[in-house]
Order: C-alpha cells, then sequence, then structure tokens
C-alpha cells in the first residue's frame, strides 16, 4: 500500500511511501518520493514491535551454522526491497547510494585525538553476501560505525537514495582506480541532472602487504598520512584534503564539478577533529559552500580513517540556490542554512546551540536528575524542529514538506523525548527518519547537546497544493 497524492511521482509532487507489510520507526514514513528521487528511514532487521525479526534470530540451541548479520540483512533488505517496490523502483537497479550503519567497539582510549581509530566490527561478509542477491554494484555507499541502533541486537541498519524510472535517465557508476577492485560499489553514480559521490582518505592499499613503515599500520593513503616523525602535519586535514582530492576527481569523471556540489555529508570520529576539517573545507568551497549534514562521534570502517564525505552534485545547468535566514543562528561553520536545487531543499544541520555556540543551561541534561528531568532533551529537539522550519519557510516551503531527516543522539535514552516532539512537528504524512546514537567524548559536536538534525524537503511550486 502506498498514501500520496499526485499525478506524476516525482515530478511536482511529494509523495509518501507506507508499505503495510514493512515495520518502520514510530512517527516515521518508510520513504517519501519527491524530486525525481526517494529517501528512504532507517531500514532495521525488525518486526511490527520493533523487536529483532524472530527471522533475523539465530537459534542459541541449535548447532552453530548461520551468520546473524547475514540473517539480519535479509530481513532489512526485504523490508527494502518491499519500500522501493511500493515507490514505483526496482531496488535491483535503482538505488543510487546507501548508508549502512553498523554498532561498533567504543574505547575510551580510542577516543582521543592522538589515538588510532579502528574498532572492532562484526564480519561484514554476510551482509555483503545478502546485499549481493538484491542490488547491483552502481551505488555510492558509506559505512559508519555508531554506538546505538534502535532495535535492541540489530547489527546493521540501512538507508538509501534512488532515483525514480523516467524516460531518458539512465543510471551510469564510474570506475575509480583501485576502489572497485576491492568493494562491491562504485565511488561515482549519474543519474539524470544527480550525480553522488562518496570518498574517504584511503587507497584500498594503505600497509597491506608492505613493509615500508609509515607510521601507525592502517589503510590509509600514503598522501593522507601526516609525516609521523616530526612535530608538524593534522592528520584530519590530510585525510580531508586527500578525500576531497578524489571527489573532485570522481565529479570530473561524471562531468560535473565540486562547484556544482549542492549537499555533503561528512563524518567524522571525533568532535576535536571538526576544527582541522573546517580549515580544508574553507580552502576547498571559499564562495558557495554546500549544505553539510554532519555527524560525529562515529567509527569509520577504513582503520586509521577520521573522516569520510559523500557528495550530492548537479550536472548541466540545473540552478543552485543557497538558502539564508533571518529568523534563527546560521549553522555552525561553513555551510548556508540550505541548498535549494530544482525541487529539493538540503538543510544543513541544526545544533541546540545559541550565538556563542553552547549549548544554553537551561537546555544541559543534569545527569542528577535525568530520570526526573526529561524536559532538556525535548527543549533540545524543539528548538532543532523549529530551526529547520525557519529554514523551509525562507526556502518557500515547510516543515510538512519535508521528505527525510537523519538525526544523531548523543544517547538513544532520548529517543522516547525526540519522538514525541517529532509526532509534534509532523502529525500526518511524516518523513523519512534514520536515527542513530553516537559515541565518543563528546559524541556530538556541541558539548551537552543530546541531538544534531539535517533534512532534505520539497518545495512545490507557487500555489500547489500537492502533497
Amino acid at each position: 500500500m502506498t498514501s500520496g497524492r499526485g499525478e506524476t511521482p516525482g515530478c511536482g509532487t511529494r509523495r509518501v511511501i507506507v508499505p503495510s507489510e514493512v515495520p518502520v520507526l514510530p512517527g516515521s514514513s518508510a520513504a517519501v518520493a519527491a524530486g525525481g528521487l526517494v529517501f528512504t528511514g532507517s531500514m532495521l532487521p525488525m518486526d511490527a514491535d520493533h523487536r529483532l525479526h524472530p527471522a533475523a534470530v539465530v537459534d542459541s540451541d541449535a548447532v552453530p551454522g548461520s551468520d546473524p548479520l547475514e540473517l539480519q540483512s535479509e530481513v532489512l533488505l526485504g523490508h527494502l526491497r518491499e519500500t522501493l517496490a511500493a515507490a514505483g523502483c526496482n531496488v535491483g537497479t535503482d538505488v543510487v547510494r546507501i548508508y549502512q550503519w553498523a554498532p561498533a567497539r567504543y574505547d575510551a582510549k580510542l577516543d582521543v585525538l592522538s589515538d588510532g581509530v579502528w574498532p572492532r566490527f562484526h564480519p561484514a561478509d554476510g551482509y555483503v553476501r545478502a546485499a549481493s542477491q538484491v542490488l547491483d554494484g552502481v551505488r555510492t555507499s558509506t559505512g559508519i560505525g555508531v554506538r546505538q541502533l534502535p532495535v535492541a541486537d540489530a547489527l546493521f541498519a540501512v538507508e538509501v537514495v534512488a532515483v525514480q524510472p523516467q524516460p531518458g535517465v539512465v543510471k551510469q557508476g564510474y570506475a575509480e582506480g583501485d576502489s572497485e577492485r576491492v568493494l562491491p560499489f562504485v565511488s561515482t553514480v549519474g543519474a539524470g541532472d544527480w550525480v553522488t559521490l562518496s570518498a574517504g582518505p584511503s587507497d584500498f592499499q594503505g600497509d597491506w602487504m608492505s613493509s615500508v613503515s609509515m607510521g601507525e599500520p592502517s589503510f590509509l593513503a600514503p598522501q593522507a598520512r601526516p609525516n609521523p616523525y616530526i612535530w608538524l602535519g593534522s592528520e584530519i586535514e590530510a585525510q580531508t584534503e586527500y578525500t576531497l582530492q578524489r571527489l573532485a576527481r570522481a565529479a570530473e569523471s561524471a562531468g560535473t564539478s565540486l562547484d556544482r556540489c549542492v549537499h555533503a555529508d561528512v563524518t567524522l570520529a571525533h568532535a576535536s577533529d571538526f576544527a582541522g576539517f573546517e580549515r580544508v573545507w574553507r580552502r576547498w568551497f571559499p564562495h558557495r559552500p554546500p549544505a553539510r549534514n554532519l555527524a560525529t562521534g562515529a567509527r569509520l570502517v577504513i582503520k586509521g580513517g577520521r573522516v569520510e564525505v559523500g557528495a550530492t552534485c548537479l550536472t548541466r545547468d540545473a540552478k543552485i540556490e543557497p538558502v539564508r535566514t533571518e529568523g534563527t543562528l546560521p549553522p555552525h561553520g561553513h555551510a548556508p542554512d540550505g541548498v535549494r536545487a530544482g525541487e529539493l531543499l538540503f538543510i544543513s544541520t541544526r545544533m541546540p546551540i545559541d550565538a556563542s555556540g553552547r549549548v544554553p543551561p537551561r537546555m544541559r541534561p543534569d545527569p542528577a536528575r535525568s530520570r526526573f528531568n526529561r524536559a532538556p532533551a525535548r527543549d533540545q529537539v524543539r528548538q532543532v524542529l523549529d530551526e529547520l522550519a525557519v529554514v523551509c519557510a525562507a526556502a518557500g516551503t515547510s516543515l510538512r514538506h519535508v521528505c527525510k531527516v537523519q538525526a544523531f543522539l548523543s544517547d538513544l535514552e532520548h529517543l522516547p523525548e525526540f519522538l514525541d516532539c517529532w509526532r509534534e512537528a509532523f502529525p500526518e504524512r511524516p518523513p523519512a527518519l534514520a536515527v542513530m546514537g553516537m559515541g565518543g567524548a563528546p559524541s556530538l559536536l556541541a558539548p551537552h547537546a543530546i541531538v544534531m538534525a539535517g533534512a532534505i524537503a520539497w518545495v512545490p511550486a507557487t500555489n500547489s497544493d500537492h502533497d
């Protein structure tokens, strides 16, 4: 079953996708279609009661023979297949970008800038086997370790962006050297006016089978490392520079450039990486930076990696319009409030901070009273949602036209308060929601912050009442 209005999906409409057989997070839609794209929320290996799906549970009384991640992957990929089918898409051919989230180990010693970042993940082979039966390899990919997923004992969650089939629109992948030899996906995909990119600081060789000493063994490219034997150089700046160089080459291979970038997903291992990342980012985007969705407190699947960047660019002459507001503070750092591209508005990550860049004292959680006073969590979430509404209004749209929200919480113990505020903001026909609990100290960019969230919204034509 799908719900929605509009005569041509993805052309002048926002269409909510609600397959009856696909369990979703409370208050979320499975997906929303707009602007020729489909945005899903978190696909999790869960049942209608938000518990681990029975088909994904390993029988602990039986002889071991099943990979729990493979079982869970089969369930969540089944949910994805049904969701995209309800949107008029084929899961095997129409996915252009996939986000993958996996619980990772968070040792205290890994939460400081100077230590290498390489957590223990459940081996991903089971997911790769399951995905190879469902997805083609023409998709860009982000794989990130987080501290918590919404479903207890879940080992994996995915969300995707798919292109809606349209006459003359052909999905095309672009190879990038050795990455395709190692990975089951590509670094660049073009479809119509859209190009998606993904890159990190690895050359997919690193120190593997090398006798040359380049410092702490890792999977990083030599060019992404500072000299470890001198008191100069920044790991995060070297990694960011190399990552953006890769993205620039990838964009050119698809007939566009980073000057045409409208949205970037930036993942950092630790909040302390932000300042160095920002210095490099400003050099690459001095005048018109893209909207930026930012996550910190992550664990990257590349050993030694501290940053990963995904980008969405436009080709041809499609108009790009930065959005600035007067009714709210700008997002922290070198990013606009949002960027409008065609029918879509990409909104930069919002945080519950004031003009000083701090979470106001009245909104900070008090650990000594956390069980009795949940108001700080609600206040923070409401501020973030209110700011999203202001940005939407500045671009000629509203909260009811939001398609997708990606939210990062400091701890999923705050998820009930988040969802209470979510239902207030989206009482009907809600966006697709993806939510994760991050780790580290602090887990989010601003100390004392409980939530960070970015969004993508549909911008209706003047006087349009479609939704």
